[in-house]
């Protein structure tokens, strides 16, 4: 059967349990089934919820790759956690004749029911329904219902996600009460013909019945609800129920067709849905049963190296998201996946790959209504064994029904455009024996799987399991060659990154790159960041409100602060990077090309109608703006309309073009800013042309030569160094400098260096020797009275930027307060680059330390720590200010790169060797 998630009648189990730990699954006796629960070892927990987080005695445990507890599998630990939860319910009197069910929405690792004390069923998916019929067993009045949930299990081994390894009830759980006859299972398949424009549906369902008699029928009408109109009509079929006819039957069903449909096709930019009534008729014409299904029409189809939608290739703008809150961990509610999904669109995100597990039925259900598309990933991960059970038999069953329950489960989502074999777990018979049955069952999807390409090739590999070559990490280089193979012929799938960019702290350097790369090429169509948030925790214990990362419980082993390696924050906040991520996945880009500005809408089916331009002309001193005007580009096309200004020769100035929305919709309001581009004309720009000597308590220290930045975990591991090291886990920079010395030895013991000074007019060579070759920066240091509160400059901003992360940071006139330490684990932060002066304002007499370039612009940050007191600190709430302001200026930046888990800065970002100039004039 199907489970569609809690319908009317049904009755929610959620709420306060009674529950009880156990340390091992032998341990809890039987009275732990039906017994008192008044006794002090019982407490009181939440379901939907994790114990590890509800303060019961066994907590979170965080690692990545290596398991929690020493294997082979199918070896479990000594000390495996059981919990039995408890609660009494009763059942409604005109509930009799139904059919009763238990619905597990989910359980942490595997689960047994028992109801009344006696056995109903063993589940295994943690990220499934589990469905229970109690009917022969449920009673009038009240029922003691029992769950134990065993933390770990030899399902645990094919559970080893990037994640903490939680434990508990972490769905809901329901009674799902239906008719004696109804309706076991519906597939509907509503397609859109983008040849002839109209779309058609394809209802299939299979019965239940209580007697097999002829006369049965199904009936299928389609409801636009948005507008109270009927699209189409009731349409009827019999329901086959000769059992008897050799060689033909097929199962108690029937299927009902309407064609010819005059819909709207369903996208992520135009989200149409309609209601399609499926009702279940007696021989006698009563309706006994009714499954109502939002239906999206839209077809997916792959043409040669395409992924299309409705016939128009499509761009992956998209993240991977895993369920989680800092509190409930991944016992998440409606309400926080919208907040998730409200913060990606914002961002221009439209497309998810659920890392790396089914999510409940009310996510694609809110994808679905919004409009994203989805890569749905069957909850299979082995990385800690990845090549030893893709092939085992024993293995096999579990493979297969993970994935053939999700697809069952998920098929008649328009949202779900990709079905995902799993993630990290080898490439072997298993998975084409899921691929198989997929292929059979649900083939108006494309299969995706990584580790086939990434084992048996690109261009020809893994093809019984993937249609998509869908890589983690490749360089901006091998995207390109992949892009070249398709336009010569070589390659003939779609290309779409199933990871990159990893977002781990001060990071996703080179993501402009990637795209000015996936723009150029064929067959080239986007990917998934990784991933969209950090997963920190709190304690249980309400006095510790520190966000925790791994290690932080005491657990062992465990991967460090891995963990905080999202786009935003554990509470959603969005860190820096996110201001590129929705540059690089703008719905339109503007460009000066010929004297004219070229208008490209990159979106596949809607117009710019929901969109308004402004213009703006600044040299940095002075601005110009107004309206741009007359910009009607179709979907997927470019137009060239009249630059709105003459842009000047004889000096310098940038011209920016902001794209805004005209309404207030689902995730945003009016006027929010959407997409943006700047032509930069090249000349001198305006500078002051009076200054003043600096107030004479302004500078405090400085300036001091400076190589060394907190290291980005994209540096290397700084809490987790020897191990990195010993085991070549991401990059290795750090420890390379740490071996040179470079944040302890003074910069002048390794580098050429000589400073010029006259009438405050500052000038500082460095000149860097080849072994020191790909130093974090190159610049000077000062300290300044912690009364300058605010600062403003002309560069790019407003937030943070960095030499590979700066194409969606405007050049502009900006104006801010002393940036906040942004990161779970504190590193380099704040920088501002392509700046040609900036100002440290003190606003309450007005005093102003003016720092101006004559030469090449610099890069500053002006934050209350040194860099060797965010180096030192292992968790942001272990900060404390420095006594004054912190200003760094530096001729060189090392980009931040993606060294975590995926490429070093690109060449251009890193510091060669050679001789570096940083000029500049102090006034106020």
């Amino acid at each position: 059967m199907t489970t569609r998630g809690i319908e009317a009648g049904d009755i929610s189990l959620d709420g306060t349990w009674s529950f009880r730990l156990f340390d091992t699954p032998d341990d809890v006796p039987v009275d732990a089934l039906t017994g008192d629960t008044d006794a002090v070892e019982w407490h009181e927990v939440a379901v939907p919820g994790n114990w590890t987080l509800q303060g019961v005695g066994d907590l979170p445990h965080y690692t990545n790759i290596v398991m929690p507890f020493d294997g082979p599998p199918p070896i479990l630990p000594t000390r495996n956690p059981a919990g039995v939860y408890r609660r009494s319910f009763e059942v409604p009197r005109q509930s009799a004749g139904a059919r009763i069910r238990i619905c597990v929405g989910g359980a942490d690792s595997v689960h047994v029911v028992y109801l009344n004390g006696q056995f109903v069923g063993y589940g295994t998916d943690a990220r499934l329904d589990s469905v229970y019929d109690i009917t022969d067993q449920v009673r009038e009045g009240e029922n003691e219902l029992a769950i134990v949930v065993v933390r770990f299990s030899t399902h645990s081994y094919i559970e080893d996600q990037d994640a903490w390894w939680m434990a508990g009830l972490h769905r809901p759980v329901y009674l799902m009460i239906r008719p004696a006859d109804r309706l076991e299972d519906v597939r509907v398949e509503a397609d859109w013909d983008p040849a002839v424009g109209t779309g058609s549906l394809h209802v299939r369902a299979v019965a239940a019945l209580g007697r097999l008699e002829a006369g049965w029928s199904l009936r299928a009408a389609i409801f636009d609800d948005a507008n109270s109109t009927t699209v189409a009509h009731p349409a009827t079929a019999p329901v086959d129920v000769d059992h008897r006819t050799n060689y033909q039957f097929t199962d108690v069903g029937g299927a009902v067709s309407l064609d010819s449909l005059v819909v709207e096709p369903w996208s992520a930019e135009s989200p149409k849905l309609y209601r399609c009534a499926i009702d279940l008729l007696n021989p006698e014409g009563d309706v006994v049963d009714t499954v109502a299904q939002r239906v999206g029409f839209r077809r997916v189809k792959i043409d040669g190296p395409d992924l299309l939608v409705n016939g128009r290739r499509i761009w992956i703008h998209g993240v991977n998201r895993h369920d989680h809150h800092p509190d409930r961990g991944t016992a998440v509610t409606v309400d926080d996946m919208r907040a998730d999904l409200v913060q990606m669109r914002r961002h221009n995100i439209t497309a998810i790959r659920t890392a790396h597990y089914p999510n409940r039925p009310e996510f694609l259900d809110l994808c679905d209504e919004l409009g994203f598309y989805v890569v749905d990933e069957a909850d299979i991960e082995s990385h800690a064994y990845n090549w030893h059970l893709c092939d085992r038999p024993e293995y096999r069953e579990a493979w297969v029904e993970r994935v053939a329950r999700m697809v069952q489960r998920d098929r008649n989502h328009p949202s779900v455009i990709m079905w995902s074999l799993g993630n990290e777990s080898g490439y072997g018979a298993n998975h084409d024996a899921a691929a198989a049955w997929v292929r059979r069952s649900e083939p108006t999807r494309p299969l995706h799987y990584e580790d086939a390409i990434r084992t048996q090739g690109w261009i020809d590999g893994g093809r019984h399991a993937t249609d998509v070559v869908c890589p983690m990490y490749p360089t901006v280089p091998e995207v390109a060659d992949y892009g070249r193979a398709v336009a010569d012929g070589r390659a003939d799938r779609p290309f779409i990154m199933c990871e990159y960019s990893h977002a781990m702290g001060n990071a996703n350097g080179s993501l402009a790159d990637y795209w000015d790369v996936i723009h150029a090429y064929p067959g080239l169509q986007g990917g998934f960041i990784w991933e969209w948030k950090d997963h920190g925790l709190r304690h249980p214990d309400a006095l510790d409100r520190r966000l925790h990362y791994g290690g932080m419980f005491g657990e062992k082993p465990h991967d460090g602060n891995f963990i905080a390696d999202g786009l935003v924050s554990s509470d959603l906040t969005p860190h820096p990077a996110m201001a590129e991520v929705a540059w690089v996945y703008r719905p339109v880009a503007t460009w000066v090309e010929r004297n004219q500005l070229m208008v490209e809408n990159r979106r596949a089916f809607a117009s710019l109608e929901d969109l308004y331009a402004r213009w703006s002309f600044t040299d940095g001193d002075t601005e110009l703006s107004g309206d741009l005007e007359g910009v009607d580009v179709p979907p997927g096309e470019q137009r060239m309309v009249p630059l709105p200004i003459a842009l000047p020769q004889a000096r310098g100035g940038v011209l920016t073009v902001r794209w805004y929305m005209r309404s207030a919709c689902w995730f945003g309001e009016a006027d929010q800013l959407a997409a943006w581009d700047q032509h930069i004309v090249d000349g001198r720009f305006d500078r002051r042309a009076t200054r003043a000597p600096v107030a004479e308590d302004a500078i405090v220290a400085g300036p001091v030569p400076q190589l060394w930045r907190a290291a980005v975990d994209n540096d290397g591991f700084k809490l987790m160094l020897e191990w990195a090291a010993a085991e070549s886990k991401g990059s290795q920079r750090l420890y390379k400098w740490l071996q040179q010395g470079i944040n302890t030895v003074e910069p002048t013991g390794l580098i050429g260096y000589d400073r010029e000074v006259e009438s405050g007019h500052e000038r500082h060579t460095f000149t860097i020797p080849t072994p020191l070759a790909g130093l974090p920066r190159v610049g000077v240091r000062y300290a300044i009275h912690r009364r300058f509160t605010r600062m403003r400059w002309f560069g790019r901003g407003p937030g943070e930027n960095y030499p590979d992360r700066k194409r969606g940071s405007m050049i502009g006139l900006w104006e801010a307060g002393i940036d906040a330490q942004p990161y779970l684990v504190p590193q380099e932060y704040g920088l501002r680059t392509d700046v040609r002066w900036v100002e440290l304002i003190d606003p309450a007499n007005g005093d102003r330390l003016r720092i101006e370039t004559s030469e090449r612009p610099f890069s500053f940050s002006a934050i209350r720590h040194t860099a060797e007191e965010l180096y030192d600190s292992p968790h942001e709430a272990e900060l404390t200010e420095h006594p004054h302001l912190i200003v760094s200026l530096d001729a060189a930046h090392r980009g931040v790169g993606n060294g975590a888990c995926g490429p070093e800065p690109h060449e251009e970002y890193e510091i060669g060797p050679g001789t570096y100039t940083l000029a500049y004039t102090l006034s106020r």
